[in-house]
């Protein structure tokens, strides 16, 4: 008979309550013993998943044991946080996702987890985020093209995907008096589409807009962050334009609420080593991510100062503004 982990684990407390068990001094040095599971939020191939595979055969290495990656997509990462956050609390499940569908998602839509069911282990790179059109576009910036929507008398349009972009522009729109009309687009590429077809005025992308911009046939117009981005300093970011707030999203890696420190740290360390070496960087460079690692202190910061910005651009616009975008 073979008892799974948590079977054991109930065994074990009720045999030492009877004085006929004694764990090893060493069993949590030993850890892990088994294969650990990281579970991708979004399909294979995207920035997500390549930045994670890039990963795996250093984070192995490191810990000693093989690492699996499963692929669950479906409403924007929440359906993978929601499997996660019902797993077991022993490092043997993680999660890998767009910091925003734990920091956002929960705020905007009906979700069976929240920021407080994970632990979040580490910070493994960031979105370089920004709003780009298409390259015959009469206008170069944010304030050219509302001016062009308002002496258009009509409603300036963009590609809409996910919670992040909506947020943004429902407050760029109240802060700077426009309207607006959101078109719903499948993922990245179909925002792309959107633009180069001229179905929009605007797209928002977490890096896809890099090529095509360096190609010439887009044009970006601002960072989505409050800061400049690292991939592109001259472009003016949101405070550059005046708006108290801006958006980020990371790559980030989370566990069930509960794991043991010390496994927690072990996994931080293995992904630490992991994100700094020339696969993970060279892949982050490709798919324009700033991947630089922030442990498990820095990471709690960084999700709970994002969960805190989103809740108040969401004060500002109001949750009724983002429902059926």
């Amino acid at each position: 008979m073979t008892l799974k982990r948590r079977e054991f684990g109930r065994l074990a407390a009720a045999l030492a309550c009877l004085g006929l068990y004694s764990a090893p001094a060493v069993a949590q040095d030993n850890w892990p013993e088994d294969a650990i599971t990281i579970v991708v939020a979004y399909p294979a191939g995207g920035g997500t998943d390549s930045a994670i595979r890039a990963m795996t055969q250093i984070v192995s290495e490191e810990l000693g044991q093989p690492i699996l990656v499963q692929n669950v997509g479906g409403a924007g990462g929440g359906v993978a946080a929601s499997q996660v956050a019902r797993e077991e609390a022993d490092g043997y499940t993680l999660l890998a996702t767009n910091s925003t569908s734990i920091t956002l998602a929960p705020l905007v839509q009906k979700a069976l987890y929240d920021i407080d069911s994970f632990d979040h282990i580490a910070i493994l790179g960031d979105f370089q985020n920004a709003i780009f059109t298409g390259p015959d576009q009469p206008y170069n910036s944010l304030d050219e093209l509302i001016d062009t929507v308002k002496s258009d008398n009509r409603a300036m349009t963009y590609a809409s995907q996910l919670a992040i972009d909506r947020l943004l522009m429902a407050y760029i729109a109240k802060e700077r008096g426009f309207e607006l009309r959101p078109v719903p687009v499948n993922g990245g590429s179909g925002a792309v589409q959107a633009v180069l077809s001229g179905d929009v005025d605007v797209a928002f992308s977490g890096g896809s807009w890099r090529p095509i911009v360096a190609a010439g046939d887009a044009k970006s117009l601002f960072a989505a962050s409050f800061d400049r981005l690292k991939v592109a300093p001259d472009l003016p970011s949101m405070k550059d334009m005046g708006f108290e707030f801006g958006v980020t999203s990371r790559i980030s890696l989370h566990a069930p609420a509960g794991v043991p420190a010390d496994r927690l740290e072990k996994i931080s360390a293995a992904f630490d080593k992991a994100v700094n070496s020339e696969l993970a960087q060279s892949v982050g460079e490709k798919r324009s991510m700033d991947m630089t690692f922030r442990g498990y202190d820095k990471a709690q910061d960084l999700m709970q100062q994002e969960r805190e910005t989103y809740e108040k651009i969401l004060a500002n616009v109001g949750p009724e503004t983002l429902k059926g975008n």
